[in-house]
């Protein structure tokens, strides 16, 4: 058997689907994975990584006084799965293969992802030949080419990935564990620090410091409007920037009319046309789509693992020779840009344009099969369309501009005016990303007077350096050596998820700057390029075999303890200078009752609100979502109204959530409670937000003396209105509690939510687990749901009202479960079956299921049931016995008809007594006869 294991579960299903040709290859799944199966060939997909470097046993306790987090520099490693089933899977297939092929990714990620498989293969079987299919594309010419001419795993290009898991693993927790520590922060409020995410950060908050100390400089600027038969056009002074106002005044005072042409330039600019996209500049052109880097380069990696382009990870701005860019051509003519196609390949110049990089890994990014927009969802045809585009336009013909430069006099002052018209569109045909205006002028002669229609004098001033795009800071990562092509948006992506910076351009927070500062003060080297970008030099020379992966691992070590020499001399300043400036960050506003600061807290649980700092003088707060929601954080915007920032809800994996200002939100989301009570107004809840009341919950449990006092109503209203708002509370309780349940036990369906079934049964006045037990199944199943569902609803809601209710009725929960399990689930058991029959069903005490029985039928208005003692139930039992053919079987039939002794047996009706238990009325006639 040939295995094949690709880097995910949709490249094995497209290689196995393209190699088995005319045959579609065979699904099975096992242990939750799939292998796709043809011939003797058999392709499994890995999830990336299945395996993960960790330190060694008993580095876990981050608060160890053994293993400090300056010990993890120097721990051991271990490597240990991620993916068990997968692991086992691709060791139980090696034991039967006699060639194995790898074909993850050709890069040093996708080289170390192939090393672990390589590993997991040789651990089950220690013979079988392993080849390495490497291939830039998805497709079937590159794909079967790769199959066809294997290679061997490069160790040296995995040992460099190797190397950087370990060094990175090592940085990032022994620095993470002892700045939490020191900042005393801890769970999901760790301070995160890493070998490229500390120096990518410090670019964004000294960018932010250079922004903050920018003294900006005025200067002046003068301008004239003129014209020519009614065409007007704008001249500016040829001195540009004036940085003196009264050589400005002088200037602007010294221009006459008339406006007189000294010289003309005209000339032609060649506008070239793009190189190839290497992953940066692909990167650069997404976010002009508003794509940010993370999810420019997810999109890019579906579409090449769904064989629509090239691999996008690469540094290649030169097309290899061995690229056949004609058949591209001839492959896109198929797609919706058939038309431009077919330009370019009627104009195209004599060779692409190329870039200065290139590598002999991948080729730069470019399409490599058809689509249309039904292939694909809205977003990523927008990347293929840009992908296709870029690729056209690097084989047209560069475009031509004509340039045209008038110099003027007016009154001894010069001015000037320049003009462009794209005298030939070259590649802007099939390229519509690159923008560039037209600039008319009216045609003029050497020596024409013209007049001066208006001349401003504008006063402006220098601009601070702009804050870095995410596009611009993966630019500036690779001219510093920081990451690589696969990492630099990941790290972008973990300052945002670390909740270091914000917005685009990008922001540092409060947090992220108070980390970065104190580390610049305390250990300037974690923040600084120099030391990363030595490192992933050396990395490099590791692909080359100039160094070692234990070398560069002991190096970086070796770095590491002197960075925490630096540390440790100074744990507490930096422990207590990152307390001290990130307090600020949960701080919203000014508590309205006290006037202290209202500050965002969470518990040990999920719950998170915004409480007064003067608490317990003032217990003024503020709900907001639960935790899992995402974690609340501050926003910059301040609400109009009540002065306080906004709040902004995180979670990682998913747009962030935006409340605004929590007073407004916490006003809004209460007010239909408010509106609930019967006695409220509009002018009392105005009066009631003026005191700072807001919730029904708050009335309720306010001082009816205190209530009347600031809200003007008299005592007894006020009385009134607590009442209605515990009445309304309860209410709300109970519709919670329906919801729950419902939730529970319906499944939502298309066009079915639990929202839509919970407002029909409002509508329909069931608004309690009570109504819902009591609501007829006709009824329910006119709320969209099947007879079998509205029978399951109305009966486990029957089974949770009735346990509720004997459980305030008195009867203890231990009990309850008995009397349930037996089938004893409503109050009119416990009132119309024999204590006898329940106690003999339950095991429970005669005079136990008496005095439950009692409270039950006393509580609900009903006679109580005969008494009967322990002693007499156990003496009527053993005379029953007695009698023959009767045994306990038939003993218990008797109890549920009361017959607990021969004297009842004798004196009862036989056909009542057969009505009741089932027993044939001869058997009791001769029961009767026997006890006589």
């Amino acid at each position: 058997m040939h295995l094949i294991i690709a880097e995910k579960n949709i490249a094995a299903q497209r290689i196995a689907g393209i190699l088995a040709e005319n045959k579609k290859p065979s699904v099975k799944r096992e242990e939750g994975v799939n292998t796709y199966s043809f011939d003797d060939k058999v392709a499994i997909g890995l999830r990336g990584h299945v395996v993960e470097i960790d330190f060694e046993p008993g580095y876990s306790n981050w608060r160890s006084e053994t293993h400090t987090p300056k010990s993890l520099i120097d721990a051991g490693t271990i490597k240990k799965p991620t993916e068990k089933r997968i692991v086992q899977l691709i060791k139980r297939l090696a034991k039967k293969a006699d060639h194995v092929i790898i074909a993850t990714d050709f890069d040093r990620e996708g080289e170390l992802i192939g090393k672990e498989a390589y590993e997991i293969v040789r651990a089950a079987n220690k013979t079988v030949p392993i080849k390495r299919a490497r291939f830039s594309a998805i497709t079937k010419p590159e794909i079967t080419s790769a199959f066809a001419n294997p290679a061997e795993l490069d160790f040296n290009l995995a040992e460099a990935g190797e190397a950087r898991q370990v060094v990175d693993l090592i940085w990032g927790a022994s620095l993470t564990r002892f700045i939490s520590l020191a900042a005393k922060r801890g769970g999901n409020n760790i301070l995160s620090v890493g070998r490229v995410q500390s120096p990518t950060l410090a670019m964004i908050v000294d960018r932010e410091k250079e922004i903050e100390a920018f003294v900006p400089e005025p200067y002046w600027m003068i301008s004239l409007d003129s014209e020519k038969e009614e065409e007007k056009f704008e001249a500016r002074h040829t001195e540009g920037k004036f940085w003196d106002k009264e050589s400005a005044e002088r200037s602007l005072k010294g221009t006459k009319e008339p406006l007189t042409v000294i010289d003309i330039k005209e000339g032609t600019r060649a506008d070239h046309a793009p190189i190839p996209f290497d992953t940066t500049a692909y990167i650069v052109a997404a976010s002009r789509l508003g794509l940010s880097a993370s999810n420019a380069m997810r999109i890019a990696e579906e579409l090449y693992m769904n064989g629509y382009i090239s691999y996008p990870r690469t540094d290649n701005t030169i097309y290899p020779s061995s690229l056949d860019l004609k058949g591209i051509l001839t492959e896109l003519k198929k797609s919706p840009f058939k038309r431009e196609v077919e330009w370019v390949s009627a104009n195209m110049r004599p060779s692409p344009t190329r870039g200065k990089k290139s590598s002999t890994d991948h080729p730069p990014i470019h399409p490599t099969a058809a689509a249309g927009k039904g292939d694909m969802d809205e977003t990523a045809w927008k990347v293929y369309e840009l992908v296709v585009r870029r690729f056209l336009a690097t084989l047209s013909p560069d475009a031509r501009w004509k340039t045209l430069k008038y110099t003027f006099d007016a009154g001894g002052e010069p001015y000037a005016s320049t003009g462009q018209r794209l005298d030939y569109e070259g590649y802007r045909i099939v390229y519509k990303y690159s923008q560039a205006k037209e600039q008319a002028l009216p045609v003029l002669a050497a020596g024409e007077k013209l007049p001066i229609l208006d001349i401003r004098l504008e006063e402006k001033e220098t601009l601070p350096p702009p804050r870095y795009s995410q596009s611009k800071l993966i630019q500036v990562m690779e001219e510093l050596g920081l990451g690589t092509k696969s990492t630099r948006h990941d790290v972008i992506g973990k300052l945002f998820s670390r909740r270091y910076v914000e917005g685009n351009p990008l922001k540092p927070t409060l947090v992220g700057r108070a980390v970065t500062e104190s580390l610049e003060d305390h250990a300037g080297l974690i923040t600084k390029p120099d030391m990363t970008r030595t490192l992933e030099e050396h990395m490099e020379e590791i692909k080359k075999s100039i160094l070692s992966k234990d070398s560069v691992v002991q190096e970086s070590r070796e770095m590491l303890h002197e960075i925490f020499e630096s540390l440790e001399a100074n744990q507490e300043d930096i422990g207590s200078e990152i307390m001290d400036k990130t307090a600020e960050e949960r701080v919203v506003g000014k508590c309205p009752v006290c006037g202290k600061n209202l500050m965002i807290r969470t518990t040990k649980g999920m719950a998170q609100f915004i409480g007064c700092t003067g608490y317990p003088d003032c217990s003024f707060n503020i709900g907001l979502p639960s935790g899992q929601w995402g974690k609340a954080i501050r926003d910059n915007k301040i609400c109009e109204i009540h002065g306080m920032n906004h709040i902004r809800l995180v979670r990682k994996g998913s747009p962030p959530w935006d409340l605004g200002c929590p007073l407004c939100n916490h006003i809004s989301s209460n007010l239909e409670t408010l509106n609930m009570i019967p006695s409220i107004s509009k002018d009392l809840i105005s009066n009631l937000h003026s005191h700072n009341i807001y919730t029904a919950y708050e009335i309720a449990n306010e001082n009816p003396e205190k209530l009347s006092k600031v809200t003007g109503i008299s005592k007894g209203d006020s009385e009134k209105l607590i009442r209605e708002a515990d009445e309304v509370l309860e209410l709300l309780r109970k519709r919670s509690e329906l919801k729950k349940f419902v939730r529970k036990i319906i499944p939502p369906k298309r066009g079915r939510s639990h929202a839509k079934v919970l407002n029909m049964f409002f509508d329909a006045g069931i608004v309690d687990m009570e109504l819902l037990a009591r609501a007829d199944k006709k009824t329910l199943e006119k709320m969209k749901l099947s007879a079998e569902e509205a029978e399951s609803l109305s009966h486990e809601a029957r089974l949770v009202y009735n346990k509720a209710l004997l459980k305030e009725y008195g009867v203890p929960a231990v009990s309850l479960k008995k009397y349930f399990d037996a089938g004893f689930v409503t109050p009119e058991d416990f009132c119309y079956i024999h204590p006898a029959y329940l106690s003999a069903k339950t095991g429970l005490n005669i005079d136990t299921v008496y005095k439950h029985a009692a409270i039950v039928c006393e509580a609900t208005g009903v006679r109580l049931p005969e008494k009967i003692s322990k002693k007499e139930l156990e003496s009527g039992r053993i005379e029953l016995l007695s009698i023959e053919g009767l045994g306990e079987a038939m003993l218990e039939k008797l109890y549920m008809a009361g017959i607990v002794s021969r004297k009842k047996l004798c004196s009862a009706d036989p056909e009542q007594i057969s009505k009741l238990t089932g027993i044939p009325s001869e058997k009791i006639t001769y029961f009767q006869e026997e006890c006589k």
